[in-house]
């Protein structure tokens, strides 16, 4: 319950009150008798919904909240988790660092956004800082410390379209594997354009985790730099997996384990000098020369994941398959980044249809039945042959 009381001879002379969730007395006093009511009855409500915050908790500023928001934060990886302090100390804190929680507005929060894209920041770059932001501020409503997140209803800037992906051809690759001086280089290009490896697996990948008889290798850790340094962990989605491989690539690799100790624990592939690859490094001494020599200028490590998906469902795998394979959570997250991998299934599947029904209808079928011809074009037209 709440009261209203009058005081006379002062400015504002009607004061309310009530006894809040936390069983202190909060008050307030006002020059009319129905502002006072106004107030008392909203706050009450708010109590009613459980929706009740307490107005002195909001006081901490945004700095001294993330601190103590980022501590709580016990699942980020390592690299995760140094990503969302650069974030916090180059872009958020400069701004927003002494602002009281409670008094951070809609307003100011889309004017940064709007800074940050006038600045000239990627799209996807102002989404990463925003999304930041909102996460500190969602937390801080969940303590309790403000009613609702000002972020939520931010107008975002629309995100740039997606980079279109490089595939290589089969012969592509062996092109490539071809360009490189030593088994250790050729078994690591055929693993990630068949295997479909990211380059932190492959950089952790351990000899205990290589099943050469059957074809597989358990990827359980990844490597990651963070601030110039190598941090082992778990997968990016941390989720385990089985990597399944043609035959031609583990007769490969196994030629190239020849050289490496019998030990399990030890790396596949290694530094010159002993020690994991280092991605700069291996790209200025093998990657880049080898691209050059094939004729492949431009092509990145991370194209040979994309030439996987590729390469597996030009032989017929389904989503699931290449999911299952590049480690992804859902078929829905591979089907977003490869939907015209799967553009001309709707194709084949009209024509087995056709086809299964011709077969039904073939023996009663009379004069009266048009067989349309096949006017799709053929793929030499398309491509203006």
């Amino acid at each position: 319950m709440g009261w209203i009381r009058k005081r006379p001879n002062r400015p504002s002379p009607w004061r309310a009150g009530y006894r809040g969730p936390d069983g202190r007395e909060h008050s307030r006093s006002f020059e009319r008798k129905v502002d006072a009511e106004r107030w008392l009855r909203s706050e009450l409500q708010k109590v009613d919904l459980g929706i009740w915050v307490d107005p002195e908790a909001g006081n901490i500023t945004l700095e001294e909240w993330s601190a103590i928001w980022m501590s709580g934060r016990v699942g980020l990886t390592e690299k995760t988790r140094a990503g969302y302090r650069g974030i916090l100390n180059s872009r958020v804190l400069p701004t927003f660092g002494a602002v009281p929680v409670k008094k951070m507005s809609r307003a100011a929060i889309a004017s940064w956004v709007s800074d940050m894209s006038e600045e000239g920041l990627s799209s996807s770059r102002v989404r990463n800082c925003f999304n930041v932001l909102g996460a500190c501020l969602e937390a801080a409503v969940n303590e309790g410390l403000i009613g609702r997140n000002p972020a939520r209803g931010v107008e975002l800037p629309v995100q740039s379209a997606q980079t279109e992906h490089r595939y290589l051809t089969a012969q592509q690759v062996d092109d490539l594997a071809s360009a490189v001086s030593t088994q250790a280089d050729r078994s690591l290009i055929f693993v990630l354009a068949y295997g479909g490896l990211r380059w932190g697996e492959a950089v952790a990948l351990r000899r205990g985790r290589v099943d050469i008889l059957r074809r597989q290798l358990s990827i359980t850790e990844a490597a990651t730099q963070v601030s110039g340094r190598l941090v082992f962990g778990e997968p990016k989605t941390h989720r385990r997996r089985l990597v399944h491989l043609p035959r031609f690539v583990a007769e490969e690799l196994a030629q190239h384990l020849r050289s490496r100790p019998s030990d399990s624990d030890a790396l596949v592939w290694a530094a010159v000098k002993g020690g994991p690859l280092r991605y700069n490094q291996y790209r200025s001494r093998v990657w880049d020369p080898g691209v050059t020599e094939a004729g492949l200028d431009g092509l990145t490590p991370h194209a040979l994941r994309h030439t996987c998906a590729s390469l597996m469902r030009a032989q017929g795998a389904d989503v699931k398959a290449i999911q299952t394979q590049l480690g992804h959570r859902s078929p829905m997250i591979t089907l977003s980044i490869y939907t015209h991998l799967f553009e001309d299934a709707f194709d084949s599947v009209m024509d087995r249809l056709d086809a299964a029904h011709r077969d039904l209808v073939r023996p009663n079928s009379g004069p009266n039945v048009v067989e349309l011809p096949d006017q799709r074009p053929s793929q030499a037209s398309e491509q203006g042959v």
